[in-house]
């Protein structure tokens, strides 16, 4: 049987993080206001964002038949890609990590350097009418930078990669879901 009102679609919501080398308390639910010390970064692109987890596995076979026995799970990595649109110190922020980033009289002035170590925590939340995705990741870091484009076709977006690490829990997201569907 098809239950269509389970069927979910976050079309709103928002991406926020630290300063670099800041942090915030973690949210513990998907309806809480942000906390102090979580920037949003701003408008993301029409591709929202994009949840990848990726597993390696070693394939162990026996002699007998050549068959596979069993399949040893390996390294893992979960990675977001998204674009955030707005150009603000925020996003500014992330994309030249590590560089001098100041704000003068008229906007302002970066003193780029190649981007380095940048851990923070991150709070990525989807909102579908009532209901709403929280997904935080207590370490994350962008780990890939796509092309900024300047172009008379379309707007400048920041693409990132962020990558999750574990905490000290040995858990890399946690996941809040605001949905009277799912609750008790």
């Amino acid at each position: 049987m098809v239950d269509v009102s389970l069927i979910r679609a976050y079309t709103d919501g928002l991406v926020a993080t630290s300063v670099e080398g800041g942090s915030f308390t973690l949210p513990t639910n998907a309806s809480s206001p942000l906390p102090s010390g979580a920037n949003p970064v701003g408008a993301i692109s029409e591709d929202g964002i994009s949840e990848a987890t990726s597993q390696d596995r070693t394939d162990v076979f026996v002699w007998q038949k050549n068959a596979l026995a069993r399949r040893i799970p390996g390294q893992a990595s979960k990675v977001f890609t998204f674009a955030a649109a707005e150009t603000n110190l925020t996003t500014l922020g992330i994309q030249y990590s590590g560089s001098v980033i100041t704000q003068t009289s008229e906007g302002v002035s970066v003193a780029e350097r190649p981007p380095g170590t940048d851990v923070r925590p991150w709070v990525l939340h989807g909102i579908d009418g009532n209901r709403a995705l929280r997904l935080v990741v207590p370490s994350g870091e962008v780990t890939n930078r796509g092309d900024v484009l300047w172009s008379a076709g379309g707007i400048t977006v920041y693409e990132w990669e962020l990558s999750a690490y574990m905490d000290v829990n040995g858990f890399w997201v946690y996941r809040y879901y605001l949905d009277d569907d799912l609750a008790l």
